[in-house]
């Protein structure tokens, strides 16, 4: 990487490059090349005879241009074109783990670095409001103070900093306070038409009005499957959702207006009510689209979709709205605690192509932490890069502009970081994004054996390679090796502990008291050992990027599974030294988790990202 040297038009963002310098982005060196910015139409930057010129757009263009400069080891002129207005990363603060504001400072610097210019903060009721104590209480919420700090510093990055709310559902830990009693629905829902609901949201929406200097905002309104279904219901009687949807949307939207924000929201409830699905390939009732608000512009989401024309046909459902049409794909970190930043690879360059194609002026790549935030964040940046290519270029050069911009910033390539996913793999048959072994296989109870039906003796074998080629990777100097040794340390927990439930089985069914003993003496204790040097390096990635109160969930479920195990040595050892008879959960059959026939022919399961559901057929 080239050394760069400030002076004239770049003195006055020195700032911003001494940060960039101190993440590792760039260097700088009184002998370095001469870095020149000039404004102009069309962003490019240009290497020739010990000067690199940065010709801008956008703020968020000098230091794009900047860290191109120096990591192109070649002499001449690339020239770029903004393909979107906004482009950005929405950062899940929501689901336990609040970002410091010192690693959301890094987010920012990495997106200017990759072409972005924006990021969505995206907060449920991680947030202090005045007057509400109980909103985001003991949830490490940012303060006022907290996001005036980041709107600034990414102003200074040219990075525009964006609420991402939520109105309507997916409120439930801020409802579950009797506080908030009178303007609950149901389940995590508001109640809508309650004018202590619009009190509360004008609240919420003054918040980020007082510290952020965006034009745009986030009002959520996805997944609002209880809309209408409560007390709605019973103070309401029964009327069409889509009514009430448009109704809510409209009072919000004002609420907007007032405070000078121009809304977003997820598109997801109109096809929802419409049709019963989001994806429906049914088209939509032009009297249902004339009800919709036309200042919102509405954002259409896929995270799934491997098929081309799904998308293609998504878009031309979304251009019958008479709405601006945003679009949000997804960087996968949500699955427990390994990523399917692969499969985002994969399925974002296809999308994006066909929404560029389709004249879409807005693409946010979301980093959901659904279920407790167990897969550290960082991992998504090969496909923040990917995106912000994306703004920049199309096609096959915009995926090698990606792969030049990560590797540069990170110290490793794409596909290596793609190794992140690995173990969720498995040697019995490829199903990521959606399987996440590693998740369930770490909590399966070695006794009960909940998940031994979707395991077999290749898994332990498997982990042990993925471990040692992890291993590897994470000796490297990178801001990101922690990553890959948090990984590693996973898969030798799982090394021992995916087969563990079914050794237990086999010997217990054949009266094998030997092998019995060796679990109890040697692989369950090591299973022990093996899980408490993943919570460190867990813990340590986590105090990393995280605020320190939403670990607690970390330390209450790995807690528990480590007192499951010492529990089945305990068992164990009773009985093979007689102090019991029988062991019933090792007689009890072992069954398939989703009810599959015995003739299916696969081990994976998907959708087993729930906790609660699946550390224990019990009430948890």
């Amino acid at each position: 990487m080239k050394s760069l040297r400030l002076s004239g038009s770049a003195l006055p963002y020195t700032e911003q490059f001494e940060y960039m310098s101190d993440m590792g982005l760039i260097s700088l060196d009184p002998a370095g090349i001469l870095l020149e910015l000039n404004e102009g139409e069309r962003f490019s930057v240009a290497v020739k005879d010990g000067t690199a010129t940065v010709i801008y757009t956008c703020r968020a263009d000098i230091f794009c241009g900047a860290f191109i400069a120096a990591m192109d080891s070649t002499e001449g002129e690339r020239r770029f074109e903004n393909r979107f207005e906004l482009c950005g990363a929405m950062i899940d603060n929501s689901r336990n783990s609040v970002t410091t504001v010192a690693q959301m400072k890094k987010y920012i610097a990495y997106s200017a670095a990759f072409g972005l210019n924006c990021v969505y903060l995206y907060n449920e009721d991680t947030y202090e409001i005045e007057g509400e104590p109980y909103f985001g209480y003991m949830r490490d919420r940012y303060t006022e103070e907290d996001v005036r700090e980041l709107c600034a510093f990414g102003s200074s990055f040219g990075v525009e900093v964006i609420p991402c709310m939520q109105t309507l559902a997916h409120l439930n830990q801020a409802l579950r306070w009797y506080r908030y009693g009178k303007v609950l629905d149901m389940g995590d829902t508001l109640l809508v038409d309650e004018e202590q609901t619009y009190e509360l949201i004008e609240k919420m929406i003054a918040f980020w009005r007082r510290t952020c200097t965006t034009e745009h905002i986030h009002i959520g309104m996805d997944e609002a499957h209880c809309l209408g279904r409560g007390k709605h219901l019973d103070k309401h009687g029964a009327e069409p959702k889509f009514d009430i949807l448009c109704r809510h949307l409209e009072r919000v939207a004002a609420i907007c207006r007032k405070y000078g924000f121009k809304p977003m929201m997820w598109s997801d409830m109109f096809f929802r009510i419409a049709f019963g699905g989001y994806y429906s390939d049914d088209g939509i009732d032009k009297a249902l689209l004339d009800k919709v608000p036309k200042d919102v512009t509405l954002v259409y989401w896929d995270y799934y979709s491997t098929d081309r024309e799904k998308y293609i046909a998504q878009l031309k459902k979304h251009a019958l709205f008479d709405n601006e049409i945003g679009f949000a794909g997804g960087a996968w970190k949500w699955s427990g605690f390994t990523p399917s930043i692969n499969h985002s690879w994969t399925v974002s360059k296809m999308a994006l192509e066909e929404v560029k194609k389709s004249g879409v002026k807005q693409a946010m790549v979301t980093c959901w932490g659904d279920d407790g935030a167990e897969c550290l964040s960082a991992c998504v940046l090969p496909v923040l890069a990917l995106y912000g290519a994306n703004r920049l270029a199309d096609g096959e050069e915009a995926d090698t502009l990606a792969r030049e911009l990560f590797s540069a910033a990170c110290g490793y390539t794409a596909d290596e970081m793609f190794t992140l996913c690995r173990p969720s793999v498995t040697p019995a048959e490829n199903l990521t994004p959606y399987a996440n072994p590693t998740k369930y296989l770490f909590y399966n109870d070695v006794l009960k054996g909940l998940f031994d039906r979707h395991v077999d003796d290749r898994f332990s074998l498997y982990y042990r390679d993925c471990a040692a080629e992890l291993e590897v990777l994470a000796e490297r100097e990178s801001p990101l090796n922690y990553l890959f040794d948090v990984q590693a340390k996973l898969c030798r927990v799982l090394e021992l502990k995916a087969t563990a439930g079914i050794e237990l089985k086999r010997a217990y069914d054949e009266g094998d008291r030997i092998t019995l003993a060796y679990m109890a003496d040697s692989v369950l204790p090591a299973v022990r050992r093996r899980t408490e040097e993943f919570y460190d390096a867990f813990r340590a990635g986590w105090m990393r990027e995280s605020r320190p109160g939403g670990f607690d969930t970390h330390d209450l479920r790995i807690g528990g599974m480590l007192r499951r195990v010492l529990a089945a040595e305990r068992t164990v050892r009773d009985y093979i030294e007689g102090r019991i008879d029988s062991i019933p959960e090792l007689e009890a059959e072992r069954l398939y988790f989703d009810c599959r026939p015995d003739n299916d022919g696969k081990s994976l399961t998907i959708g087993m990202n729930h906790y609660h559901f699946t550390a224990t057929s019990n009430i948890l």
